[in-house]
Formats: C-alpha cells, sequence, structure tokens
C-alpha cells in the first residue's frame, strides 16, 4: 500500500536560487553577501507562482506526468500550481489520477506568457542586485513586528506552557514527517533475480557514449574504474530501469579523514573538538547503488542524517553486489548504523565551525589588505585580536593566526 504526502514547489523558485549562486560565487564582500542574500528572500515570492505545498504523491505525480508528456511543449521551470492540478485531474479514491493532458496543454498555454514575464523579472532584479542597486541599510536592535496572526497568537501560549520549545524546532519536525516516505526501501524480502542479462556489446557502447558526454565523474572514472563500496565494474552496474532502458551513473561520495596530527589535534581542540577529529573532506566515486543507500534513507527518514554512513558502512550494506541489479538493503541495518554513528555526526558540525573560523580569518586577512594594511600588518591584527579573545601572549595569537589562514588556503577550493 502506498499513501503519503510530498512537498510540490515551484521550480521558479530553483531559477532563482540558480541566478543569486552565479551572484554570490563573484562575490568575497561579506557585508555584500549578506545584502544580496537578504534581496534573494525579498525577490522569491514575486517571482513564484504558488507558495510550497504539501499535496499527495497522486496529485505531485500528475505534474510530472504532463510535463513528461509535454516536454518538447513546457518551458522546464514551469510548475503546475496546486489549483491548476485540480483542474486537470480526476479523482477516485484508491486509485492513481486520471490526467486531462488537453486540459493541462491549455492551462499552459493560459499561462506560458506570464511564465516568460516572471522568468523576465528575475532575470533582471538579480541583474541590478548584483550590481548594488538595492541596497538596504539593516535597523539595529528587534526588528519591528507586524500585526500578529493567529499562529502567532497560538505559538506565544505554548511558548508559555514549553518556554524550551525553540529548542524542539516544531515546524520543521512536523513537515520532515509529514513528507518521510516510510515505504521507501520497506521490502526486506530479495529480489527476484533470475535471467538477470548483462548489457551488450552494442547497448554497453551506447550507454558509456552517453555517459561520458554527460558526466564529468564517468569520464574521469577511466576504464577500469570500480566502486569503491561494492567493487563492480563500469560494466556490472548498468541495470535497466523498469521501462526496460539501461542505466548506469557514478556518483562522488563525501567522506572525511581523520587528523592524526599531534600539533593539529592540539589546536582544533583548543575549539571544543571531541575525540574524533576530522582533517579534510575526502571524495570518492561510487556507483548509482551504492549512492541510492542515503537517497533511500533520507527519503524514509530525514530526521536521521546520512551523512554519518561512512564509506565503510555503504560497504558492508552492499554485500554481497550482483552485477546489473540493484543492492538488496535492510533499512533498519542503515538506521542502526546511522545512530552508532553519532559521534561522527558530532566531529562533522565541529569541522564545519573549523572551516567557518578559518574563512572568517581569510576574510578579515583579505578586507584589511583592501583598506591599505601589509599582508604582515594583517595578520598582526589576526592575532592581536585572538590573543585578547583567548587571554594569551601576542606571540600564541600570531602563531595562531598563521595557523587558521594556513587552514583556510588547505581548505578552500581548489
Amino acid at each position: 500500500m502506498l499513501c503519503h504526502l510530498e512537498l510540490h514547489h515551484d521550480h521558479l523558485d530553483d531559477l532563482v536560487k540558480k541566478l543569486f549562486e552565479e551572484i554570490l560565487s563573484c562575490c568575497d564582500n561579506p557585508e555584500i553577501r549578506v545584502q544580496i542574500s537578504r534581496a534573494e528572500g525579498a525577490l522569491r515570492p514575486l517571482v513564484e507562482r504558488f507558495e510550497s505545498a504539501q499535496i499527495c504523491a497522486d496529485c505531485n505525480l500528475a505534474d510530472g506526468r504532463v510535463k513528461r508528456e509535454l516536454w518538447d511543449e513546457i518551458a522546464p521551470h514551469f510548475t503546475f500550481t496546486p489549483s491548476e492540478i485540480a483542474d486537470f485531474i480526476t479523482v477516485s479514491d484508491n486509485r492513481v489520477h486520471e490526467v486531462d493532458f488537453e486540459r493541462a496543454r491549455a492551462i499552459w498555454e493560459k499561462e506560458k506568457e506570464g511564465l516568460a514575464d516572471r522568468v523576465d523579472f528575475a532575470r533582471r532584479m538579480a541583474a541590478r542586485i548584483a550590481k548594488g542597486r538595492h541596497h538596504r541599510e539593516v535597523a539595529p536592535g528587534q526588528k519591528m513586528q507586524g500585526q500578529p496572526q493567529a499562529r502567532d497568537i497560538l505559538f506565544r501560549l505554548c511558548q508559555e506552557e514549553l518556554p524550551d520549545i525553540h529548542s524542539l524546532h516544531l515546524g520543521a519536525a512536523i513537515e520532515t514527517r509529514s513528507v518521510a516516505r516510510d515505504g521507501v526501501g520497506g521490502n526486506q524480502r530479495p529480489s527476484k533475480r533470475k535471467n538477470v542479462k548483462p548489457p551488450t556489446d552494442a547497448e554497453y557502447s551506447m550507454l558509456d557514449a552517453e555517459q561520458s558526454a554527460n558526466s564529468k565523474h564517468w569520464r574521469n572514472a577511466g576504464d577500469t574504474w570500480k566502486c569503491q563500496c561494492c567493487g563492480r565494474t563500469k560494466r556490472d552496474i548498468c541495470r535497466r530501469s523498469n521501462r526496460g532502458k539501461w542505466t548506469a551513473r557514478i556518483h562522488r561520495f563525501e567522506g572525511f579523514d581523520i587528523e592524526v596530527d599531534a600539533e593539529q589535534l592540539w589546536r582544533r581542540r583548543l575549539d571544543g573538538a571531541g575525540d574524533i577529529v576530522i582533517s579534510e573532506p575526502k571524495y570518492e566515486l561510487i556507483c548509482q547503488d551504492c549512492r541510492e543507500i542515503v537517497a533511500k534513507q533520507r527519503q524514509r527518514r530525514a530526521d536521521l542524517d546520512a551523512r554519518a554512513l561512512t564509506l565503510e558502512n555503504l560497504r558492508e550494506l552492499a554485500t554481497p553486489a550482483t552485477a546489473n541489479v540493484a543492492h538488496d538493503v535492510n533499512f533498519e541495518s542503515v538506521e542502526e548504523l546511522i545512530t552508532n554513528n553519532s559521534s561522527l555526526l558530532e566531529a562533522i558540525a565541529e569541522f564545519e565551525d573549523h572551516q567557518r573560523r578559518a574563512t572568517d580569518a581569510r576574510i578579515k586577512q583579505i578586507r584589511l589588505r583592501k583598506a591599505g594594511c601589509t599582508a604582515s600588518e594583517a595578520r598582526d591584527l589576526i592575532g592581536y585580536e585572538i590573543a585578547k579573545a583567548r587571554d594569551w601572549e601576542l606571540e600564541e595569537g600570531d602563531d595562531h593566526a598563521d595557523w587558521l589562514l594556513a587552514e583556510a588556503a588547505r581548505l578552500g577550493p581548489n
């Protein structure tokens, strides 16, 4: 039995996000980056055709079915609103909705001019914001409050009874639980693997050419690549989809190297690092089926952080692996591994804090250099602030500043 909700959002929001990612990638000034992020938040509601909403999976599926059927007509950033979906489906209990494709086409024809206008508006505003034409000074102190809504009053009443309600993140927890797909990976019976045939030479050559053209991970892996988890070759990871099409993908998996250098460990633990200290991210190329273990787990339980799954965990879960079929995975074991790896999640959080501290030192150095300081003077000022904050001697602050700036260079973009 399939029954779940999904979060339906306007893909114009993805367009705005992409436009502003391009703007932010070209800006190193932290104050301007804040302004850009605030402008992005203000622009999104003006571009979107509808607010994100929880709808049933069948309604979300109907939107996708129409866009696949009319893929050569409908613009890639267009999404049908919930009310528009309701207008072109026929609903019956316990059945997938019937879709009136002609009615959906008529809705698209009616809305496509407005969509083009919104896309043009988004691009124009992004260009203006990139040039700093919408700078807005932020008022100090407490933000002004508008007319209270019923939900605000209700929340205040709850807060009186439960002072720690903010720490529970109830809104995020409710939304996460509402769209969780418990049924994903729920069938623990082994898949039927009779008469599994590998791709023919012609089929593999066609797939290899397609992936080489579209996937840098596939190209970079080379012909002798084997999955770092399950050990299968490129040809072994090929499998047929439910529609009979051969698929094969290689993904980048982020793991972590553990710090062993005594000097590094001593400095990192000055800021509260635990028993596990991460040195830097480590990336491995793994197959689509090993990567799918992580993806399915996130669909099942978004409240469990799948970053806790290590390469060794995935290797254990994917064994034994069979050529040309997906892995049979026990997701109760996946959840147990994540729970047991809680110390790794703490180490990841601490490593991200360390990256921020190093980046902040680097940004401060850049700003001081732009203000006219030499490299040595900038370092001395950063070291002085560190020494003052930690009650150290100036020489100790300078040493720590040198280390932080070296860490920023080591962990920054290549």
